[in-house]
């Protein structure tokens, strides 16, 4: 896969709208498309910008992208997923002199079957769950309980009844998909779509099992391990290959994703792979400088206080904040300091405060502000 920017394959800025990216998209492919385009990059190329394409096209994959780079792509979608649901057909239909076999054709050729969805496929599920900062700084291993369709116990997912067998299906010979033609122009689009009579399973079930309705799966809750990696942020998702529903048949089941969310902290505010951390620091430290310690989610860190310091000011401490999310840096702790200015003093105080201020040239011996 690409690690070339995908703005730049296609020729646009990070805040080009969807219909602009559409546009770039159509341009480079009908461009580079190796129907057309005899050069020997011209099949990379176009792989290339039908990547960049599907990554920006999409919004959830686009977020990612923006936030993480090529490492949250490639971390959360394989080649199948990233290309699921884009419709790249559609963005050329009218456009001749892509020869016989269409886009469609051309684009199996270049990706693979790997891109088309599989019908049988099991639905992928959602859950959502809740950390605390500590918990996604650090990453966890934990169980999560979930309601799936599994395989129905008492027939083995045949969704026959026990002792009889599903015969195969005589309009798809059994595969449970075909082909479908159609036409454009000069270009001829081939998909693969259910079978209607036997509704993609590729077999007809004659004598029902009870127990599930004929449809080889029923509900069920399931224990799940989940890894928690460090530096999941508000909306991250972690994906569970397999863990989706299972679907009647021979066909894959699902995924699971799993979408993290933040609880909020009474020390730290999170920004990105920053922290954010207020502290109050007493006006004589503000003013001659020294050392303090600043809590971080690991251990105690020592800050230098210049002198002169003033209030507002923020300190940054460098590797101290947030891990990156699939191990890619850490980020800072940013330090806000409060001076904090007493509200009653003694005559003792009073006095060295008024000394303090005869020598910066003000008299306020006379003055009340306490």
């Amino acid at each position: 896969m690409s690690t070339n920017d995908y703005y730049d394959i296609l020729g646009i800025s990070k805040t080009t709208n969807e219909k602009d990216i559409k546009k770039a998209y159509r341009k480079l492919a009908l461009k580079y498309h190796p129907d057309r385009n005899k050069s020997k990059d011209a099949e990379d190329k176009f792989k290339e910008i039908s990547t960049a394409y599907a990554v920006l096209s999409n919004p959830e994959k686009r977020k990612i992208y923006d936030q993480y780079g090529h490492a949250g792509i490639d971390g959360q979608f394989n080649q199948e997923d990233i290309f699921r649901s884009t419709d790249f057909a559609d963005i050329l239909r009218g456009v001749g002199g892509m020869g016989s076999g269409g886009f469609g054709s051309i684009f199996d050729s270049v990706f693979g079957s790997s891109t088309s969805r599989d019908p049988s496929r099991g639905q992928d599920l959602r859950y959502d769950i809740e950390l605390t900062l500590e918990q996604a700084f650090k990453g966890e291993k934990m169980n999560i309980t979930i309601p799936r369709h599994v395989k129905c116990q008492y027939c083995i997912g045949s969704g026959a009844e026990k002792g009889t067998s599903p015969i195969n299906c005589s309009n798809c010979n059994g595969r449970g998909q075909v082909q479908v033609t159609r036409s454009a122009g000069f270009a001829r689009f081939v998909s693969v779509q259910n079978c209607s009579t036997c509704q993609g399973r590729g077999q007809i079930i004659k004598k029902p099992c009870k127990k599930c309705n004929s449809l080889g799966i029923m509900e069920k809750k399931q224990t799940i391990e989940l890894n928690i990696p460090s530096g999941v942020d508000e909306g991250s998702r972690i994906r569970l290959r397999g863990s989706g529903d299972v679907t009647s048949g021979t066909g894959q089941p699902g995924d699971l994703y799993v979408v993290t969310h933040m609880k909020s902290h009474d020390s730290f505010l999170r920004d990105n792979e920053n922290l954010i951390y207020e502290t109050d620091v007493d006006y004589p430290i503000a003013v001659l400088g020294g050392d303090i310690f600043i809590p971080t989610l690991d251990k105690n860190a020592k800050l230098k206080i210049p002198s002169g310091t003033q209030n507002n000011t923020i300190f940054k401490l460098k590797g101290k904040g947030f891990p990156r999310i699939n191990g890619f840096g850490t980020g800072n702790l940013l330090v806000k300091i409060n001076v904090k200015i007493p509200k009653k003093i003694n005559s003792k105080e009073r006095k060295l405060i008024e000394e303090l201020s005869s020598e910066f040239g003000s008299d306020i011996s006379k003055r009340k502000f306490f």
